[in-house]
């Protein structure tokens, strides 16, 4: 399969000067995504705009990230980029994720309905770091 990388700015993004990336970046631990919708073992997607959440586990390193809980208090993340499991183009390194900043909801792919808006546990886990918008297309 032929996956076309874009490098533009995530559709996601409302206000570019207001986002706040997280350090050097994250890594995913792609077992944790155990959602059909990311696929399945080994071929796994996960993509821009997923809220993440640093694992529990005790020998992970600090920023081994999963899906979010939507634990209250706990860190949240929003990642910058599709994420593919064992993929030879993407960084070793990890993948950039957002800390706080202004984001269209309706276009983030946890959020689900009509309208599209993130569920009221993921909002509060993301806490006052990010900002919701609306997006529509008034064309």
């Amino acid at each position: 399969m032929t996956k076309l990388r874009t490098f533009a700015l995530a559709a996601f993004v409302a206000a570019r000067d207001s986002m706040e990336t997280f350090g050097t970046g994250v890594q995913l631990d792609f077992s944790k995504f155990v959602d059909a919708k990311y696929g399945t073992a080994g071929k796994r997607i996960i993509p821009a705009g997923t809220v993440i959440e640093p694992v529990a586990d005790v020998d992970a390193p600090a920023y081994l990230c999963g899906p979010a809980s939507g634990t209250a208090g706990k860190l949240a993340l929003i990642l910058k980029t599709d994420a593919e499991e064992d993929s030879r183009a993407d960084a070793v390194t990890g993948y950039g994720a957002y800390s706080g900043g202004v984001v269209y909801e309706t276009l983030l792919p946890d959020a689900s309905g009509n309208p599209r808006v993130l569920s009221a546990a993921l909002k509060t886990q993301l806490g006052s770091y990010f900002r919701f918008m609306t997006y529509e297309d008034k064309r």
